[in-house]
Formats: structure tokens, C-alpha cells, sequence
């Protein structure tokens, strides 16, 4: 019968403890990056979401003001205007006024 020897396990070598410490050391600074680089992402995600209801409304307020161009720039209007405000009359039309006052 053979005789097993049995060898006493020694402590890790020195190299491979620090090769262990440098590798957590890499993971804890990337997780640190990507927690910080999550905070400039939910931001940046808020500001766009913001943008956006921004750019919504002034689209509104764009249509909103083409339309009452339209509607002011029709000559049914101007000619309303210009006869009720400003007094004017087309020409070869007899205007009555109400003297009783």
C-alpha cells in the first residue's frame, strides 16, 4: 500500500491577494461610474421630457396664431374694421347718419 502524504495548505501567496484587491478595487470604481453616470442620465431624460411638453405647447401656440392670421387677414374682416372703426365707406355709397340727437 502506498503512503499519501499530505501536504499542508499554505496561505495564498501574496501576489495573488493583491491581484484579487486590485480587481475589486476596478469593479467598486465602475460601479461608482456607472451610479454617477445614471444620475446625469435621469437628468438629462427629465430635461428631455421637459423639452419636449415645451416644444408641444409652442407648437400649439404657433397653430393657434397661424389661425388667427388666417382669420384676421380676410378681407371681409379688414373691410369690417376699416367700416366700423375707422369710418370708411366704399366709394359711390351713401351713407345715412341719425340726426335725432
Amino acid at each position: 500500500m502506498k503512503t499519501v502524504e499530505i501536504k499542508k495548505k499554505r496561505g495564498r501567496p501574496v501576489v495573488l491577494i493583491f491581484y484579487y484587491i486590485f480587481w475589486a478595487a476596478i469593479l467598486i470604481l465602475l460601479g461608482a461610474l456607472f451610479v454617477s453616470q445614471m444620475e446625469i442620465y435621469n437628468e438629462l431624460r427629465a430635461d428631455l421630457t421637459r423639452l419636449n411638453a415645451d416644444v408641444e405647447r409652442e407648437q400649439d401656440r404657433y397653430r393657434s396664431l397661424t389661425y388667427e392670421l388666417e382669420r384676421l387677414d380676410r378681407d371681409d374682416y379688414i373691410e369690417r374694421l376699416a367700416r366700423d372703426i375707422l369710418g370708411m365707406v366704399r366709394p359711390n355709397e351713401i351713407v345715412f347718419r341719425n340726426m335725432a340727437n
